[in-house]
């Protein structure tokens, strides 16, 4: 198989991954804002978290890791989705229901992010990636 196929089939598989868990969990996830439902919420976030297990478990059968795209829109959502709850949270005013769900997510969403990085990478390595004066020293080294 060509590379170029293999990249190609591998971004489909991601995008039908996403299809399902993402249209699922964010169904379950407005709905249980919606209607003031944890559980509902809560099978929401669990439909996100399937959708980036699965993004993880098709990058491990493809042998790639995330793309510099997929990490963008990733980090985008991500920051979108904290700026959507903080200014609800200010200027709108959320029950708390809704405010559980909302720091339910991010906190999942955070969490996950910290484990990725440690189990991809380990905890030294993940470390390095974002301290700066690490980077300049391996680059004057090498």
């Amino acid at each position: 198989m060509l590379v170029n196929e293999r990249k190609l089939e591998r971004g489909i598989i991601v995008f039908c991954n996403w299809a399902v868990f993402g249209i699922i969990g964010l169904t379950f996830l407005l709905e249980g804002v919606a209607t003031d439902a944890y559980l509902t919420g809560l099978a929401g976030i669990i439909g996100i978290v399937a959708g980036f297990i699965g993004h993880m478990v098709i990058n491990v059968v493809f042998d790639q890791a995330f793309s510099l795209g997929e990490t963008a829109l990733g980090l985008a959502v991500f920051a979108i989705s904290i700026l959507t709850f903080v200014l609800n949270w200010i200027f709108v005013g959320l029950s708390k229901t809704d405010f559980l769900i909302g720091l339910t997510l991010l906190s999942i969403l955070v969490t996950g992010f910290f484990v990725y990085l440690s189990t991809r990478y380990g905890i030294r390595g993940a470390f390095n990636r974002f301290d700066v004066k690490s980077q300049r020293r391996s680059r004057r080294k090498g």
